[in-house]
């Protein structure tokens, strides 16, 4: 069967540099597993059989093997430059489909392999985010080396085979939702939002083949301006519920040293300590004094989300694409919606402590909020517990409508 990729532009242009992002792929416990054929490759290599798979295992938890790490938790194969032995010394085809993918995200849906790039891996996350334009699409053929032997390592989603058909106009509805440049970005969320929710209504009907109008109804410029506005007025930001829900989660996340095992981010709770008040060990937590506090950075709200809106809009654009939303985690699509919010407000709220803390230098400002990205984009990514643990907290907050209102202002 002949492939073509659907993928961002930027995608092209990407070219891994270790010496600018510091290799964070090779670091920081992450499990790189070595696929059965790699693995049989490495074996056969003369000259360096026994040190390459010295620094492997076998994979206690699955198919294949994993990369033993140093003590200092970075892959025994990374140069003192940050680039990969194996490949300097053997080339690219001795890299496992790990190894060669990363940061590359593939899934494949009939005849179109979705390709994008996570923004765990900084040289990635520059190409998308720090651009003023918003993130366009393309078809390519794909063209594989000679040495895959025309095999493609595709991830698994968990998208129902009877929407397979639907599922990329699904996304390019989604997509042209959060492009939509006259509405603020909860706005967007919120149109989104009111959309998947009719997506899955269909799916409980049994009425997928109606998607495709429903598609047309959306992107329809009658419909944007006879329904939006009243889909907008429907929700009615309530500041001490998001508190609520929003600084709970996160009590949560960082107060539960099983669920983020590492330190890294404390730093950024921190800053919300600093700026809102919040402490995620305090079990007697003010949420009113949150909520006051929250009130207080409106207008400077207002102004950050204006300066960073091209950012957040290319993060959400990526991240629905490339997390294959709605179906990224176990559940119904408004549970997929949910968590797709509350990521991006994690990352939103941080950035807007940032923001708020250090408003006379915006270079370190941007640099600040990036790095941050990109760092949480690694626990969102690699961390099950993480992810997981969003899910869980918010899988009872069925009622769209009642999520949206705690979560997202409909009205500027």
């Amino acid at each position: 069967m002949e492939y073509v990729y659907l993928q961002p532009k930027y995608v092209s242009k990407f070219q891994c540099d270790g010496k600018k992002c510091t290799a964070n792929c090779c670091t920081r416990n992450w499990r790189i597993v070595v696929d059965e054929e790699s693995y049989e490759k490495y074996l056969q290599i003369e000259s360096s059989a026994r040190e390459i798979t010295s620094n492997i295992e076998k994979n206690p938890e699955g198919a294949g093997y994993l990369i033993v790490q140093n003590e200092k938790n970075i892959c025994p194969f990374m140069t003192e430059d940050c680039l990969c032995k194996i490949q300097l010394e053997h080339g690219e085809q001795y890299l496992s489909q790990t190894c060669f993918g990363y940061p590359r995200q593939l899934v494949n849906f009939l005849d179109v392999i979705e390709k994008s790039l996570t923004p765990t891996c900084p040289i990635a996350a520059d190409l998308f985010l720090n651009s003023d334009e918003p993130i366009k699409f393309e078809f390519v053929p794909v063209e594989l080396p000679s040495w895959m032997h025309g095999k493609i390592n595709v991830g698994e989603t968990n998208v129902p085979e009877k929407f397979l058909s639907v599922i990329v106009e699904v996304q390019v509805t989604a997509i042209s939702i959060l492009q939509e440049k006259r509405l603020s970005i909860d706005q967007r969320l919120i149109v989104l939002g009111f959309y998947l929710f009719q997506v899955e209504d269909m799916q409980m009907k049994g009425e997928i083949n109606l998607i495709p109008t429903l598609n047309k109804i959306y992107r329809s410029e009658e419909f944007f301006s006879e329904q939006i506005p009243m889909l907008l007025r429907s929700i009615k930001f309530q500041i001490l519920e998001f508190v609520k829900i929003f600084f709970g989660m996160l009590q949560k996340i960082y107060g539960d040293e099983n669920i983020l095992k590492t330190d890294g981010n404390n730093k950024y709770i921190e800053i919300l300590n600093r700026v809102m008040s919040f402490n995620p060990k305090d079990s007697e937590q003010d949420f009113q004094e949150l909520a006051a506090n929250y009130y207080d950075l409106q207008e400077i709200r207002k102004i950050f989300l204006r300066e960073y809106e091209n950012f957040f809009e290319n993060y959400l654009v990526n991240d629905f694409f490339g997390g294959v939303y709605p179906f990224k985690v176990d559940g119904t699509i408004q549970n997929n919606f949910a968590v797709f919010v509350m990521t991006y407000k994690i990352l939103e709220n941080i950035s807007l402590a940032i923001f708020a803390e250090s408003r006379a230098d915006e270079k370190n400002i941007r640099a600040g909020i990036f790095d941050m990205l990109c760092n949480i984009s690694m626990d969102l990514n690699h961390n099950e517990n993480y992810l997981a643990a969003i899910s869980k907290f918010i899988a009872d907050k069925s009622d769209i409508t009642i999520f949206m209102r705690s979560m997202l202002e409909g009205l500027r």
